[in-house]
């Protein structure tokens, strides 16, 4: 048995305990496969103050079980009561951008992150627009993106289309 203390990322006075069992056990005829079966639960009352039920989930494959064990904890946490939450009022920022300079190739892949620092409610990545400027006119590329990465850390990449001309307007 693990336990894991989960803590809702706008507040910040409290930090729940969960208990998680994992067995795995084997199939007879399946030619000796491993299955695994989860148990998650918590003694901390749920937001009506009634006892939250645990989740049991069996015959989990190895390579999803990470997936499955975060599905799980976030059903589980959203029947807490996390109040009082923290107001998350700090936008987020643009950390290693490249390239950067003036004289940049048309074809140069544009690469940088995005960060949030806690306490806060994460990057919304639908609300990423980019837009460049050439100093003569300006396009949007954010149809274009290629992005990556958890709600407090994207990395955005965007790759150029094949152009005949090395430079936009030189």
């Amino acid at each position: 048995m693990a336990d894991i203390y989960v803590r809702n990322s706008l507040s910040t006075d409290l930090t729940v305990k969960f208990n998680m069992t994992l067995r795995y056990f084997v199939i007879k005829g399946e030619e000796g496969e491993h299955f695994w079966t989860l148990e998650i639960g918590t003694t901390h009352s749920g937001i009506a103050g009634a006892d939250i039920s645990s989740k049991k989930i069996h015959k989990i494959a190895a390579n999803n079980l990470d997936q499955v064990i975060e599905e799980n904890l976030a059903l589980l946490a959203a029947q807490i009561d996390w109040n009082p939450l923290v107001r998350d009022t700090d936008p987020p920022y643009i950390i290693n951008f490249s390239p950067q300079g003036d004289d940049v190739e048309i074809g140069t892949i544009v690469r940088f992150a995005i960060e949030e620092q806690l306490p806060s409610a994460g990057i919304d990545v639908s609300s990423i627009s980019v837009y460049f400027d050439n100093g003569y006119v300006e396009f949007d590329v954010t149809n274009d993106l290629s992005v990556s990465g958890d709600p407090y850390e994207y990395s955005v990449e965007w790759e150029p289309d094949d152009r005949v001309y090395k430079r936009y307007f030189s």
